[in-house]
């Protein structure tokens, strides 16, 4: 503390600073006028670049004022460590931020470069390439997951359209190969008959019989396969009210006209029995399950149709006492074209393979199924299933 006299003059100190002419440069000019303007208030002096916090009070009876100078050196000093420590600080921090967003960056981009490298796969061919699981509550999770669907359901698209595609180039050469086959035989009949080879009416007679045989099995395959592309096309069909009870007897009716031989007996619930669907499609697969039981056993074997109704479902089940079938048969009865040992066949009864693969094309427009049973030696049952509430 540095008393002044009333001229500003330096006239005691007590305790302090010692460098003299410093505390007269600091307190120097600082007169009562100035002392009582402050009203005893705490003010700043900057002598030489460096701040002094000085507090000034006036003396008793006008003799001068006292006053306490404190340099600031001190604390400017720790206030310039602290903002370099500061400046240090934050430098370090957004190093920090920057590297933890930049790993953070990385990991949220992970599943986008998957879904880029499954693209990739994707569009190279591979339709099995799926996305890698996330954390299902998350967006990414909730994407990847409907993303996958997605892929699945193209996956699936193409496997059928492959293997729709493979199929009709085989129906095509299928059906190819079985009309070249009646053609061909009456083309060499007629060849036959150009080059005088048949004389005589009861030849000419025959060679006429054969070509009819020929051109009735070719009819009867063209309008099988017609019924066959018909059914592919998947159009809806006519849903009525089909009497099976009725249906049934006509149809055992038409087997024992074309077939005199054929032992046939219906077996009928006493209640009426109705499916909705196509009439029509549906006497075609029960005839056509009838014919073909006739046709692969011997004259006279017991034929029987069985009409079941119940749990929801109607049953139609043609049985026979035949040869039967072996397993390995019973896998490709419903595959076009496929034929038993035609040996087994009644002669003059060759089918044109496509009988059950109708039958089995007639019950999935109509949501149901057909099924079969056959043990050699026993005989075979197949069973037409109806859902009551479908069709």
């Amino acid at each position: 503390m540095t008393l002044l006299n009333p001229s500003g003059v330096i006239i005691g100190r007590l305790g302090g600073e010692l460098n003299t002419e410093r505390v007269e440069r600091v307190v120097a000019g600082i007169t009562p006028a100035v002392v009582a303007k402050k009203q005893g208030k705490p003010f700043t002096i900057i002598k030489d670049s460096a701040h002094f916090r000085v507090l000034a009070r006036l003396l008793p009876s006008g003799a001068g004022s006292a006053v306490a100078a404190l340099s600031l050196e001190d604390v400017e000093r720790t206030l310039g460590r602290l903002q370099i420590l500061f400046l240090f600080i934050g430098l370090l921090v957004l190093l920090l931020v920057g590297v933890v967003s930049r790993v953070a960056i990385r990991l949220s981009m992970k599943p986008l470069t998957a879904v880029e490298g499954t693209a990739e796969a994707i569009a190279n061919g591979d339709l099995s390439a799926r996305l890698p699981d996330a954390k299902p509550n998350s967006e990414v999770g909730r994407l990847t997951a409907s993303l996958n669907r997605m892929l699945g359901r193209i996956e699936e698209s193409f496997s059928l359209q492959r293997r729709s595609e493979e199929k009709l180039r085989r129906f095509v050469a299928d059906a190819s190969h079985e009309l070249r086959t009646p053609l061909t035989a009456i083309r060499g009949f007629a060849e036959l008959h150009r080059q005088g080879a048949i004389t005589g009416e009861e030849k000419t007679k025959e060679l006429v019989g054969r070509i009819e045989n020929e051109s009735k099995r070719m009819s009867a395959l063209v309008e099988d396969l017609l019924t066959l592309a018909r059914l592919d096309q998947a159009r809806p069909i006519v849903h009525e009210a089909v009497d099976m009870k009725k249906l049934i007897d006509e149809v055992a009716q038409a087997v024992r006209a074309s077939n005199p031989s054929a032992n046939i007996t219906v077996i009928l619930p006493d209640d009426e029995v109705f499916v909705l669907g196509d009439s029509l499609k549906v006497h075609q697969a029960i005839l056509n399950l009838a014919v073909n039981a006739a046709i692969h056993t011997p004259a006279g074997t017991p034929i029987t149709i069985t009409l079941l109704s119940g749990a929801g479902q109607v049953q139609v089940k043609v049985s026979d006492l035949g040869p039967g079938l072996t397993p390995e048969q019973q896998t490709r009865v419903f595959e076009r074209f496929y034929r038993v040992d035609q040996s087994r066949a009644r002669s003059g009864a060759e089918g044109s393979g496509l009988g059950l693969s109708i039958v089995q094309a007639i019950m999935d427009a109509h949501h149901g199924s057909v099924e079969i049973q056959s043990e050699l030696g026993r005989g075979t049952t197949f069973t037409l299933v109806f859902p009551v509430n479908e069709s």
